[in-house]
């Protein structure tokens, strides 16, 4: 009968080695090795709050996220730019970044100001990359709205893009706005509403603009007035053009468009919140290249798709993925050409790609 050989158990001690002199070795002990503690990362439940005493706390609203740790934050009648606290560093949250554009904040003025807590966000629109290890990265916090921006040339119309947005926008219960700028430059209008119709008939509000024409811009002032909003899309879409002319004088940068592969150059590197003068805030970020959406809500998508909700219903299967199950009434809409084939072939890509 075979035994078990004895192994020693021992617990290896964190070390961290510098030089140092010894005079006499004979005298050296290891009990004068003193091992360096690290700062370890807190769980968000147990730093939420500061546990200091005597701060002066007053309740401010990030404009600007200048780097991850310091941050432009707005005051009844003033801005100031503010440091992260210590404890704050140490969260261990799954994102790229600690704050985003739009968080409210407690700032500390009992010595330098600096921001000593996040308030919980009541919504927030989020991106996250399609690499193997998903990162979170908070585009805007506490909005209404996204003003899903795309354009119908240079850069060409991209409505892949406006079905993740979707998607994005149903999962944090924001209320999506689907923007179609630079309609000027469309060799037949007629298409282009053809091809937005099935999102209005969906219920969702599309806006047909033009800068240079300055057509649908009223109507679209309309649904900013007084609302929280974030304009996002590709670079090139005329984000930065349809603010400026909506409130001359904020002279937001625009940029050109690339001749090599006919898509936007990069022009805001971070995103702001501005106030408008008829009511409400902007967000106006950065463009983006991917829109990735989170693979542990996968399985909402097949609910939340642009022209699946009501479908759905109808599946023989409450979990049906709308791809190879029988009795599928979203793969029926489609034969009967009820249901667009594009926005099914959509679908299908995102599904693939979580």
């Amino acid at each position: 009968m075979k035994t078990k050989k004895f192994k020693k158990k021992f617990k290896r001690k964190d070390l961290r080695l510098k030089n140092i002199v010894i005079d006499d070795l004979e005298s050296f002990s290891e009990t004068e090795i003193v091992e360096e503690k690290r700062a370890e990362k807190k769980i968000l439940e147990k730093a939420k709050t500061s546990k200091k005493s005597g701060l002066k706390l007053k309740k401010g609203r990030i404009l600007e996220v200048k780097t991850n740790y310091r941050c432009l934050v707005a005051f009844d009648d003033y801005e100031i730019e503010c440091p992260l606290s210590g404890r704050l560093k140490q969260l261990n949250l799954e994102t790229r970044s600690l704050v985003a554009t739009g968080d409210f904040v407690m700032v500390d003025f009992s010595e330098e100001p600096r921001i000593e807590e996040i308030l919980p966000r009541k919504t927030k629109l989020t991106r996250f990359s399609e690499a193997g290890f998903q990162t979170e990265v908070i585009i805007a916090a506490n909005i209404d709205q996204v003003i899903i921006t795309v354009s119908v040339a240079e850069p060409p119309l991209n409505l892949s893009l406006v079905d993740r947005y979707i998607c994005a926008a149903a999962l944090e219960n924001i209320i999506p706005i689907i923007c179609i700028n630079k309609i000027d430059l469309a060799d037949s209008l007629e298409e282009i509403e053809k091809q937005v119709a099935f999102y209005s008939r969906c219920g969702y509000k599309v806006v047909l603009t033009s800068v240079k024409t300055e057509k649908g811009l009223d109507e679209l002032k309309k649904v900013l007035k007084n609302k929280q909003s974030v304009f996002s899309g590709h670079s090139g879409v005329g984000k930065s053009s349809l603010i400026n002319k909506l409130q001359p004088g904020i002279n937001l940068r625009t940029g050109e468009i690339s001749e090599f592969n006919k898509k936007g150059i990069h022009v805001t590197t971070s995103s702001r919140l501005i106030p408008w003068k008829f009511g409400g805030f902007l967000v106006d970020t950065p463009g983006i290249k991917t829109f990735g959406l989170p693979r542990k809500e996968k399985d909402k998508i097949p609910r939340i798709f642009p022209g699946f909700s009501e479908l759905s219903e109808n599946c023989k299967f409450q979990n049906c993925s709308h791809t190879h199950e029988n009795e599928c009434a979203v793969k029926d809409a489609l034969a009967r050409n009820e249901y667009p084939q594009e926005r099914y072939f959509s679908y299908l890509r995102i599904w693939e790609s979580l």
